[in-house]
């Protein structure tokens, strides 16, 4: 009898891999040096032991590391009298159904394996963390999500729109016109303990031009001259209000410009807390470019993530000296890769 193993993997509607690599589980059917790779594709006996399966990159943004996944496989394997599945840490854990639904739960990788027999023949695929379920931040503010904390108001952060008005999913920015720390916080219980990676992606934009609506009012004085003459001088008086309001060039009366200087200086404007203790920090603007990182957390499946951007300085006349919008988007938690 002869066993024959092949690499590849062929997918219906597959979505984007994400190379999410956790531990190595044993193979159900036979043993080898190296994991199996699905870069390619082949098949040379009799017996084709080869699948299709509805999905194998799983986000969700549930929080709790708790989340359920159904993957639909159909074994399309050839010549076949009969065939056996192997789901590793998913419910059924084991088919010999030509199509089955698995049901995952929590975030991670998993194994999947299938042989399949004749009457002279038999087949083996088994892939080490084929399925990877991972968690996806939607960015939204409600109390089981992100809340707001300190002196941070709810429309600080704000959803990211399109040009055509629609909300960008998982991308959150704060307005350069915010002048207080913008300070958001989000709990997360059941991850997985080991080789947890954070990933996102931020963007600091400075704003080199603010117009502020300005007041005008006529004044006058009279005064008594040398020669005994009474004198009236007429003069406009500008003024931004108790509260200084941000407004358009355009805008009518005439607003009052203010540039910002060319260099920011280096105060921490974006930071990281994992439960309380400063992760990440950056201050240099990005110049219109987003910035991945990738972070490795502390062995821990419970904490909390907290996001601060820094208090706005104010200049003399209370107006916002280095004004710039924060992004952030894609935040993601995974198992690192090997």
């Amino acid at each position: 009898m002869k066993v024959t193993a092949f690499s590849g993997i062929i997918g219906i509607g597959l979505l984007t891999l994400l190379f999410v690599v956790g531990c190595t589980k044993s193979p159900i059917f036979y043993s080898q040096p190296n994991p199996i790779k699905t870069d390619g594709w082949e098949n040379t006996g009799s017996v084709n032991a080869s699948f299709v399966t509805s999905e194998r990159s799983l986000p969700s943004s549930i929080s709790t590391g708790t989340p359920t996944f159904n993957v639909t496989y159909i074994a399309t394997a050839s010549n076949v009298d009969s065939l056996s599945w192997q789901f590793p840490g998913g419910t059924p854990a084991s088919s010999t159904l030509v199509q089955q639904i698995v049901q995952y739960d929590g975030y991670g990788t998993f194994d999947v394996g299938l042989k399949a027999y004749n009457t002279e023949d038999q087949d083996i695929r088994y892939y080490n963390d084929y399925i990877r379920s991972f968690y996806k931040d939607d960015w939204s503010f409600t109390p089981d999500s992100w809340t707001i904390t300190g002196t941070t108001k709810l429309t600080d952060f704000e959803s990211y729109m399109d040009s055509e008005g629609n909300v960008v999913p998982s991308w959150i920015f704060v307005s350069d016109l915010v002048e207080n720390a913008a300070e958001c916080t989000k709990v997360f219980s059941g991850f997985p303990t080991n080789k947890l990676a954070l990933e996102f992606e931020y963007r600091l934009r400075k704003t080199e031009k603010l117009y502020v609506a300005t007041t005008y009012t006529e004044s006058s004085t009279t005064a008594t001259n040398a020669l005994g003459i009474s004198e009236t001088n007429t003069f406009t008086l500008t003024s931004f209000g108790n509260t200084v309001t941000y407004v358009a060039a355009d805008t009518t009366p005439k607003p009052t410009l203010f540039t910002s200087p060319a260099e920011y200086p280096g105060i921490r404007r974006l930071v990281l807390k994992y439960n309380g203790i400063t992760l990440w920090a950056v201050s240099n603007m990005t110049d219109g470019r987003f910035i991945r990182v990738k972070l490795s957390l502390p062995s821990l499946s419970s904490f909390n993530l907290n996001f601060i951007k820094g208090e706005s300085t104010l200049n003399d006349s209370r107006v916002i000296e280095y004004p710039f919008e924060t992004e952030i988007r894609n935040l993601s938690l995974k198992l690192e890769e090997d």
